[in-house]
């Protein structure tokens, strides 16, 4: 009998035991998981914080069919978004690096606005710094053409002394370089059908060619071998969330790790840079990917 309590005795102090363990591994685990969740709602917070400003990235690229130095500064993908009183710190940034042009390579605005006045006064003011050229993403091309208000934002931009390209090309001079800058406005899908026989000709040309195209797909296989010295795309947003040795992860159009999302790629015949945006659009938020404006000078 006594036996038999003393072995009751055991089994309860053991089963205390083992339930105080149970706790205590239940309670670490809630302890760590609102720690991870903290971490994690920290660390977005913080990105959302560093996603208000912009950084500049910088590209060195050399040419033997220039004479003279040419500095770009390029921006895509604003999206209505102000840096300072009417993009007063995005405007004194450019005119602290002297370009000798500015390009502007689409979804500059977003597709519902009812009117245009931040993109209307940035260009007025850049116009001022250094020639300004313009061509189409897929919001502008949803403004003008499938909207049933239909927005003539060409002349607008025109208006501001904007140069807009669309599917067409123009001469650009500095001393006695010669750049050929082309805006092309459609995406790879219809680029056949609206932009192929216009660009024949650009394509022909012997002067530095320079390719302004919203769109990264049109050199996954229209554009892969074309014939041009820089070209330049945005569209991806960097891939949004940006992973370390893999780049961008996810766009809505471009899936999960879109070819080209952000930086300079070699390709057959020339060099692509995309730029990974000055703004922000849609649900998701940039994660390790900061807005950029991209300043480009060729040698």
């Amino acid at each position: 009998m006594i036996e038999e309590l003393r072995r009751q005795q055991m089994e309860e102090v053991q089963r205390k035991i083992v339930e105080a363990r149970r706790k205590r591994r239940k309670w670490l685990t809630m302890l760590i998981s609102c720690l991870l969740l903290l971490f994690i709602v920290g660390g977005i917070a913080y990105e959302i914080h560093l996603n208000q400003d912009f950084e500049t990235t910088y590209y060195q690229l050399e040419s033997e069919k220039l004479n003279t130095t040419i500095k770009i500064a390029v921006l895509s993908d604003l999206h209505d978004k102000e840096y300072g009183t009417d993009n007063s710190e995005l405007i004194e940034a450019i005119r602290k690096e002297q370009p000798d042009l500015i390009a502007m390579i689409g979804d500059m605005v977003n597709d519902d606005d009812q009117e245009f006045t931040i993109v209307q006064n940035l260009c007025r003011d850049l116009g001022e710094i250094a020639p300004v050229y313009y061509t189409l993403g897929n919001h502008e091309g949803t403004l003008m053409y499938s909207r049933m208000d239909s927005v003539a934002l060409d002349k607008l931009l025109e208006e501001e002394g904007v140069t807009v390209l669309i599917n067409q090309s123009v001469e650009f001079k500095k001393g006695d370089s010669v750049v050929q800058i082309a805006g092309i406005s459609n995406e790879a899908a219809a680029y056949d059908q609206w932009a192929r026989e216009k660009m024949e000709d650009f394509w022909k040309l012997e002067d530095y060619k320079l390719v302004l195209s919203h769109f990264p797909d049109l050199y996954y296989s229209k554009l892969a071998d074309a014939e041009f010295d820089l070209a330049l795309a945005g569209h991806y947003h960097g891939g949004l969330i940006r992973l370390p040795k893999i780049g961008g992860l996810y766009h809505p159009e471009g899936g999960f790790r879109p070819k080209y999302s952000g930086g300079e790629y070699t390709l057959t015949n020339g060099t692509l840079i995309v730029s990974r945006g000055i703004g922000g659009h849609g649900m998701i938020p940039r994660i390790n990917n900061r807005p950029e404006l991209v300043i480009i000078e060729i040698n």
